[in-house]
């Protein structure tokens, strides 16, 4: 570590070359060259003023602080955390290999993570009195704490994004503002966000709710000191001109310093004008990245994807916000494509378990209450079903998890194979027959289909219905099947349909043509 009141007493003396070889020697860079960039601002930085933090990074004397979480030893943790030895970090962790998918070289295994296991790891702290739960909201009076350390975790990793699913009513919005508003109290260098899809629409009503949750928070949740308010004392406030949460480091402050964010996802110039230093931490509430379809209403908006970077661009600065999306289980993994891209092969593992473990009766089902966690790389996802009362949810047939844990088969999912036949194109995708003798489809640009087949692709006729697909097709054959032998068509798909002969092997592929042929399940 750096010797820094020597450091200091030695600076004003650079300009003597000696001098400035001993400091050089002193810090201990040991990085060739003469200016280096700080890890922290991206500012390049003469070699002799550059510092490396407990965790080898390198920073410059503006950036270095030994008390900075982020600048500590991979092994030190500020949670209030008992950390075990080294050699049982393993046990203490409780990992247990849920994938089968890959060979045993793999580095990117999915592991499940054993959440009550690591919550007895988690100490809340001392400042917070977690009220315990009533039990008209859950018979657990514990249940309150035990949110509150599944929060924590999920905040205070290094992954890139955690994707959060509850059962509906578990107050998840409750449980992320205390962290919010506490971490802010905490650290004086912390900022927030909440990107929220539809802003305009909850502006108000936002407002109300986190204007009580702070008054909550400042008088009953948080202890600390403040049994006597008192001028000197730090205060929350919500700001409405700037839609915020701002800290107050004393009663007597005008208005504070805006420390936790409320942006629309459609409006990323908010974040250009108000943040001037990088975000940590982004909350997505009710714009998760999981829809397929481009509506206006429903699903993707056109330019949502840019919208969503910009928003991401302005926040981060140059970093990596830790994300966070919250979600409930209202539609099929397999629709999730966060999901289905990096923990397909365990998801459809714990199908499996959900439907041997499931009760058959409502209340047998408020009784029974898990919570699965599944980590690979730095990404995580945590499964919580935890309501346990029959106001948890509208209505028990939709609020359950059946529809996040369908089963492939339900869904009419295959998986694509090679040695199936290609005969034709229709609505964005490839039609084959398996050798099993049943059809699929799958779309176009489908990762899974092989460069062999794409060139005899040139050669297969396309088929369309009306005159704008015949427009839009670029295939050299074209099938008509406008009027009549249009109907023929669609009903001779719903009939291979109804008895099990066409199959899917991706939702978009199974979205499109199950509209066409009118048999789309929809929840509006």
């Amino acid at each position: 570590m750096v010797n820094w009141k020597a450091y200091w007493a030695k600076k004003k003396q650079l300009e003597n070359p000696q001098e400035k070889q001993k400091i050089v020697k002193e810090i201990g860079s040991g990085v060739k060259g003469e200016y280096l960039n700080c890890f922290y601002c991206k500012k390049v930085v003469a070699e002799e003023l550059i510092a490396k933090s407990a965790n080898k990074k390198i920073c410059c004397e503006n950036c270095y602080d030994p008390n900075d979480p982020d600048q500590k030893e991979e092994q030190e943790e500020d949670l209030n955390v008992e950390i075990e030895p080294a050699e049982e970090k393993t046990q203490w962790k409780n990992f247990i290999n849920i994938n089968t998918s890959g060979s045993e070289k793999d580095k990117q295994k999915a592991i499940e993570i054993n959440s009550e296991e690591l919550n007895k790891q988690i100490e809340i702290p001392k400042e917070l009195n977690i009220v315990d739960c009533p039990p008209d909201v859950n018979p657990n009076k514990d249940w309150f704490r035990i949110q509150f350390k599944n929060f924590w975790r999920l905040f205070h990793n290094d992954s890139e994004w955690t994707f959060i699913i509850h059962d509906r009513g578990t107050c998840k919005s409750k449980n992320d503002a205390i962290l919010i508003l506490y971490e802010i109290v905490m650290f004086d260098d912390y900022e927030g966000s909440f990107i929220m899809r539809n802003w305009e629409e909850p502006t108000r009503q936002t407002k109300e709710y986190f204007k009580k949750i702070i008054k909550n928070f400042s008088e009953v949740i948080y202890i600390g000191e403040r049994k006597v308010k008192s001028k000197e004392q730090w205060e929350l406030l919500w700001l409405s001109t700037y839609k915020g949460v701002s800290f107050k480091k004393k009663v007597s402050d005008k208005s504070g310093e805006l420390r936790c964010h409320f942006f629309s996802l459609f409006d990323p110039d908010q974040a250009r004008t108000l943040i001037d230093k990088p975000i940590r931490t982004v909350i997505f509430d009710e714009c998760i990245p999981t829809r397929n379809q481009i509506k206006e209403n429903k699903g993707w908006k056109i330019d949502e994807p840019g919208k969503y970077m910009e928003v991401m661009k302005s926040l981060g600065r140059g970093t990596r916000p830790k994300k966070i999306f919250t979600g409930n289980p209202n539609d099929s993994f397999y629709e999730c494509w966060m999901l289905k891209e990096h923990f397909k092969e365990e998801l459809k593992k714990l199908s499996k378990w959900y439907w041997k473990n499931r009760p058959n009766n409502l209340n047998a089902w408020l009784e029974w209450a898990w919570i699965k966690e599944l980590k690979k790389g730095n990404k995580t996802i945590q499964l919580q079903k935890i309501a346990t009362t029959k106001e948890d949810f509208d209505n028990y047939e939709e609020g359950n998890w059946d529809n996040f844990f369908e089963k492939a088969e339900d869904l009419k999912i295959v998986e694509h194979k090679n040695g199936a036949i290609p005969q034709y194109i229709f609505n964005n995708c490839f039609a084959y027959i398996a050798k099993e003798n049943y059809f699929y489809f799958i779309r176009q640009d489908s990762k899974e289909v092989s460069t062999r087949d794409r060139q005899a692709f040139k050669n297969l006729p396309e088929l369309y219905v009306n005159d704008e697909q015949r427009r839009k097709s670029r295939q050299l054959a074209k099938w008509d099947r406008r009027g009549d032998k249009g109907v023929v068509f669609q009903q001779s798909l719903l009939r291979y349909y109804e008895t099990n002969l066409l199959f899917f092997a991706d939702t978009f592929a199974k979205k499109v043509m199950e509209e066409y042929i009118g048999k789309r399940k929809t929840t509006e």
